[in-house]
């Protein structure tokens, strides 16, 4: 576990900068995702599709504007039962073209209870509170026994290409968000009631997490090899 977590994102700060972005973001995070994080978006959304099956309910926290929702409600429809949260309410307000129930929420306190969702996900949004472990805490107790949290978020890994340095140190000038230690993140998740930990291969300054939560046997997921690289 970290041995203290920086407070040089607030929550409440967070939000209100999401709120004066909501606008643009979509815009500014496919610049993100072309320029440095795509690869690491790629092997999340896959990981997340290899993951559902129906009949689950799922919990995207972090939403933001509803991408990740967009294409699993396209790609499997009424088969799962989606609920989003995100802090920003103007954020949330642009998911209202999406047939699925929403909540405002804190990633550090989510509305929802114990143990409600067989799948729950977090897109770029770990790295916009500056209490790690408690989100990750509360990630887990929305899990179902059994389940599995996806994360995907943005990493304080060598970047090698120009084009991923310009994009890291322009997300630090925004304060929008931090690039987390991968080994504080997997520490933090070392001191919680987690079974397994995948870190999936990507490149860029971001990481992807499958964790297992123990329980009823989970369904099986097929990750390709090549995308494994670590256990916890």
């Amino acid at each position: 576990m970290p041995r203290h977590e920086t407070n040089t994102v607030e929550p409440h700060a967070a939000a209100t900068r999401y709120a004066r972005i909501a606008p643009a973001y979509d815009r500014l995070h496919e610049r993100w995702l072309r320029h440095a994080g795509g690869e690491a978006q790629s092997a999340f959304e896959g990981a997340v599709t290899a993951l559902i099956r129906p009949g689950m309910r799922i919990l995207d926290v972090g939403c933001g504007t509803g991408a990740l929702a967009r294409r699993l409600h396209a790609q499997f429809g009424d088969t799962i039962a989606m609920t989003l949260v995100d802090a920003c309410p103007q954020m949330l307000e642009r998911t209202h073209d999406i047939d699925v129930a929403r909540t405002i929420g804190s990633i550090e306190n989510l509305p929802v209870r114990d143990g409600a969702f067989d799948l729950v996900t977090c897109s770029w949004a770990l790295e916009t509170t500056p209490r790690t472990r408690r989100a990750l805490a509360e990630l887990l107790r929305t899990t179902k026994p059994g389940g599995h949290v996806c994360i995907v978020f943005c990493a304080d890994l060598r970047c090698s290409r120009v084009s991923e340095i310009v994009l890291k140190t322009a997300v630090k000038w925004r304060g929008t968000g931090r690039f987390l230690r991968l080994c504080d993140v997997e520490q933090a998740l070392e001191w919680l009631d987690v079974g397994r930990v995948r870190r999936l291969r990507c490149g860029g300054p971001a990481a992807v997490l499958i964790v297992d939560k123990p329980g009823r046997p989970a369904p099986k997921i097929s990750v390709p090899a090549e995308w494994s690289s670590a256990t916890v």
